[in-house]
């Protein structure tokens, strides 16, 4: 058949190892993906304060995207995938829970009371080590 296409032996060799060869890289850049995905979504959920108001999400998200991470490096793709899945959802559900957390955004009293009062507050100047000031 592969003669018929004018293929060949030489033709079809080529035609079978670029095949393969193709086969062997979906695992690895799937992975890839899925893995960036998952970090993507952790970093979101960091920006939204996850590991102080969904630490329980926020945790099994970095867990899970560890494990992904060493099954990847077993060449273990499509349990890196699972896992890396489960890291991305995990990290969602720790940006939406943050989110809605009421307490999230305000400063502690301590805080409020010590922080100056309106754009004309004084800035601290910067002292070098001999004393003088910069």
């Amino acid at each position: 058949m592969l003669d018929r296409l004018g293929l060949g032996r030489p033709g079809a060799r080529c035609l079978i190892v670029g095949g393969l060869l193709m086969l062997s890289a979906c695992g690895p850049v799937s992975t890839t993906l899925v893995l960036q995905d998952a970090e993507t979504a952790l970093e979101g959920a960091r920006g939204a304060g996850a590991d102080h108001f969904a630490a329980f999400e926020f945790v099994s998200a970095e867990e899970y995207l560890r494990k992904a991470r060493e099954e990847e490096g077993y060449s273990d793709f499509q349990v890196a995938i699972t896992l890396a899945t489960q890291a991305r959802k995990f990290a969602e559900a720790a940006h939406e829970r943050a989110l809605k957390n009421p307490s999230r955004g305000t400063l502690p009293p301590a805080a409020v009371e010590d922080a100056p009062d309106g754009p004309d507050a004084p800035v601290p100047s910067e002292t070098h080590e001999s004393g003088s000031q910069l």
